[in-house]
């Protein structure tokens, strides 16, 4: 997690940018499921990509240019990122995605073919109860060895991309025998990369947020190329 990842004068500027863009809903193509059923508002931009693969829809030179800060972040600022995220392995994407009253990410993981993925709250404000948190899992092996043997093992939560809909898989039993971990707020300029690893989903904007949607620009570090479609991101 790096606070004040732009510059106040450049952020302020993208977050200005970002309402004049072109969305469309989440689900007008096909259904994104870790968002659920719930039909809440959920708007993206088109896609941005740097790296191998290299694209600015028209309108996004901005969020191109927050893209290309993440993909090369410096020196200081890459000691933030988990070991081995940078845009030098492949291909780093971005789109902005507006996230309504009711809208979340369910629990899941993202697929194994992908090096990690990013969020960037871009938002100019929000309140500390508006939701929209990053919630992640805690690590089983964080515990003190009073819990069941079963929750310190090294299983992988099961099924990329998408939630388990709370049947009685390994991933349902994982999370609540561990039943801990850390949450992030949607805090403006605030940047936050993940492994493919992490098992996380993102709390629902309240209705204490009215009309103001929950603002961040997402993508992944895809490895070698850019696929011809997305996951879910923080």
């Amino acid at each position: 997690m790096i606070d004040d990842f732009l510059p106040e004068e450049e952020f302020l500027s993208l977050a200005s940018s970002i309402q004049f863009l072109n969305y469309r809903p989440m689900h007008s193509k096909e259904w994104v499921k870790a968002y659920g059923m719930s039909g809440a508002p959920v708007m993206q931009s088109e896609l941005v990509a740097r790296g191998q693969t290299n694209s600015t829809p028209h309108g996004m030179g901005r969020v191109g240019a927050l893209v290309e800060r993440i993909a090369d972040p410096g020196e200081t600022l890459a000691g933030g990122y988990p070991q081995g995220l940078t845009g030098g392995h492949g291909t780093l994407t971005g789109r902005t995605v507006l996230s309504g009253v009711g809208a979340g990410l369910d629990w899941h993981s993202d697929a194994e073919s992908l090096l990690g993925a990013y969020v960037f709250y871009g938002h100019p404000r929000w309140g500390s109860s508006w939701g929209g948190e990053l919630l992640v899992l805690g690590d089983a092996e964080a515990d003190d060895g009073s819990r069941p043997t079963r929750t310190r093992e090294r299983a992988r939560p099961s099924g990329d991309v998408g939630p388990d809909f709370g049947f009685d898989t390994a991933a349902e039993r994982r999370r609540n025998d561990i039943g801990h971990g850390l949450y992030v707020s949607a805090r403006p300029n605030r940047l936050v990369v993940l492994t493919s690893q992490i098992h996380h989903r993102v709390t629902p904007v309240t209705p204490s947020a009215g009309d103001r949607p929950r603002t961040a620009v997402v993508g992944f570090f895809h490895p070698r190329r850019q696929p011809s479609s997305e996951v879910p991101a923080p």
